[in-house]
């Protein structure tokens, strides 16, 4: 079932449809289905303005209006008097000339008939259709603010219920519950024997206590006839304590109700959620006819309307053992529903204050565990008051000794720190406390403030040589290191001498091969390994003498490949006759000169000196701390 809440109003709900299918037989009257159909609340004068009627505080708690029905009221802060119901079945059973109570004799109570039933959730297949009335509902509509109160009011509902359903629940207790009781005993049996009417009135007089309990304001019995046969319905309606929002609300039902079909509607007087499922429940062997225990299955549908002050839940549900008659019975469920009228003083209902925690008493932060086999007690010894926030003392303790960090000590530079400024000379008296210290590290000399990395080179000292930078061969454009030279050479021609061993024949532009080691590009090669196959050097003509000497403009003069200059390809064999008739050519490519390593090609010096000018005296030796290579 639901939450504890509702389950007290949902087993008076099932416990008097079990009473109404053991006892309303043929003996009792029943009216016509007309009568329930024929409620026209909407078109009463008073049907949207419950809170104008007077409802006496004594009595029933309700009021009959011709051509409207019965008006029920409940209030959050008046709660129904359960009163003790066995004093009331005594008075009844004493009025009707004592005797038994379906078998039962002496003084009857509630748990001699297993009063009241508790229902269980029947299976999904009994379960009955939502019914279209019900799902109408949950389209939009305009809702109605709560009435005004005075303050300390709290919450009053109020709606109307057709006249067929019979009230079993009164307010007050004594004498005012007992004829109420009696009455309604004499309108279900009018046409019955006092027997019928004694058992009726006792039983239901032993529902007082659980129905005040449960918070039920009302609890009702419909007997009618249909198409010449009985059926019979139970309409209860209850106040209960939960602070559970609407959306969870309806979300614990469909979790709590497998079986049941939930729905969120709209009601007039705010949002409701609506549950419609099958009950199973037992019928105690007391009260059925053969003596034996049975099980009897009601279809509800059951609404919850949780009230504006956020505490209280309204809770209004109708069950019927007749399934075929439920289209009848939602009908009316509908409009009772939609006749719901709340009231409020406006005070939202707080949460009951938390008990507050225990305090633990004071102990040293150190202490010792106290030994648990037998104790030495001790004088108690009052302790100061520790403060949650101890102020700061006045006396200032020593700086607690700060942990070394971990990692390598370095020298950060002040903010100011210009690297490329040249560095100031000591003051004698600090260079004299000046401690040499062996720093890690190259040493490098740093090049003065006003280095200029562009300006044009100072004129070279006498006995310099022309020209700087070492005379390399320049490969062509077409050079490829890595073409292959599997090849043969072709035989030598007979000027040239024989190698005096095979040798691997490659061409070698950067002129790194000695004497003794084959020619490679790249000059790795130590010697020939094995399984290389030997080839005849090939001639190489040596360079010829320069026409006249260099300029003395910087850079050494090179020969420069032509395009189709391959390093790699095998050397062709000279032809005889050209051996005999021409001197050895002096070899492919253009002299160029290749700057020196120092060379600036911005320098404004790009003008060759005049032959005639005196040479210029040597430029004085600078500075060693100037010079940035040291």
């Amino acid at each position: 079932m639901t939450q504890d809440s509702f389950a007290g109003a949902e087993r008076i709900g099932a416990t008097l449809d079990v009473l109404a299918d053991a006892l309303l037989d043929e003996r009792a009257s029943h009216y016509p289905a007309g009568s329930l159909s024929a409620f026209r609340r909407p078109g009463h004068p008073a049907a949207d303005a419950l809170f104008g009627l007077r409802i006496s505080s004594l009595g029933p708690g309700l009021l009959t209006v011709r051509g409207l029905g019965t008006v029920i009221e409940g209030s959050t802060l008046r709660q129904a008097d359960s009163g003790t119901g066995d004093g009331a079945a005594a008075e009844l059973l004493a009025r009707y000339g004592g005797g038994a109570v379906l078998g039962v004799a002496g003084a009857a109570a509630a748990r001699q008939f297993q009063l009241p039933v508790v229902p269980e959730t029947s299976a999904a297949g009994l379960r009955p259709s939502f019914p279209a009335v019900l799902a109408e509902l949950a389209s939009g509509r305009d809702t109605v603010a709560p009435d005004e109160l005075a303050t300390g009011a709290g919450v009053e509902a109020r709606l109307v219920v057709p006249p067929v359903f019979h009230p079993l629940t009164t307010r007050g207790s004594g004498a005012a519950r007992t004829e109420h009781l009696a009455e309604v005993a004499e309108e279900l049996f009018a046409g019955g024997d006092a027997q019928s009417r004694k058992d009726w009135a006792v039983l239901s007089a032993l529902l007082a206590e659980p129905s005040g309990s449960a918070g039920v304001v009302f609890a009702g019995i419909a007997a009618l006839s249909v198409d010449g046969r009985p059926s019979h319905a139970s309409l209860v309606v209850s106040l209960a304590s939960s602070r559970t929002p609407i959306t969870q609300l309806a979300t614990e039902l469909a979790d709590a109700r497998a079986e049941a079909e939930v729905w969120t509607v709209l009601l007039p007087s705010g949002p409701a959620v609506v549950l419609v499922e099958g009950r199973t429940s037992p019928v105690p062997a007391a009260l059925s006819h053969d003596g034996t225990r049975r099980w009897a299955v009601s279809s509800v549908a059951q609404a919850f309307l949780p009230l504006p002050d956020g505490a209280s839940v309204l809770t209004v549900q109708l069950g019927t053992l007749q399934s075929e008659d439920w289209e009848l019975y939602t009908g009316a469920f509908a409009e009772i529903l939609k006749s719901v009228q709340l009231a409020w003083d406006g005070v939202t209902a707080t949460e009951p204050a938390a008990a507050p925690a225990p305090v633990e008493p004071y102990a040293e932060p150190y202490a010792a565990p106290p030994i648990p086999v037998q104790p030495i007690p001790v004088q108690p010894v009052a302790a100061p008051p520790v403060p949650s926030f101890p102020p700061a003392p006045p006396v200032a303790a020593a700086p607690p000794q700060q942990q070394q960090p971990k990692g390598t000590p370095v020298a950060v530079p002040p903010a100011d720190f210009n690297p490329f400024a040249p560095p100031a000379a000591p003051v004698p008296a600090q260079a004299a406390q000046a401690v040499p210290q062996q720093l890690k590290g190259t040493p490098v000399a740093v090049p003065p403030a006003d280095f200029n990395p562009f300006a044009p080179p100072a004129p070279p000292a006498a006995g310099t040589t022309a020209g700087k930078g070492t005379p390399v061969a320049v490969p062509p454009a077409d050079f490829n290191p890595f073409a292959a030279s599997s090849a043969p050479a072709a035989p030598a021609a007979p000027a040239a001498p024989a190698a005096p061993a095979p040798q691997q024949a490659v061409v070698d532009p950067f002129g790194t091969v000695t004497k003794d080691v084959p020619k490679d590009p790249f000059g790795t090669v130590a010697a020939p390994t094995a399984g290389t196959p030997a080839f005849a050097p090939a001639p190489v003509a040596a360079p010829p003498a320069p026409a006249q000497p260099p300029t003395a403009g910087k850079g050494t003069p090179v020969r420069v490949p032509p395009a189709d200059f391959n390093p790699f390809a095998p050397p062709a064999p000279p032809a005889a006759a050209a051996a005999e008739e021409a001197p050895p050519a002096a070899g492919k490519g253009t002299p160029v000169r290749v700057p020196p390593a120092d060379f600036n090609p911005f320098a404004a010096s790009s003008a060759p000196p005049a032959p005639a000018a005196p040479a210029a005296p040597p430029a004085a030796a600078e500075p060693a701390r100037n010079n940035p290579f040291g």
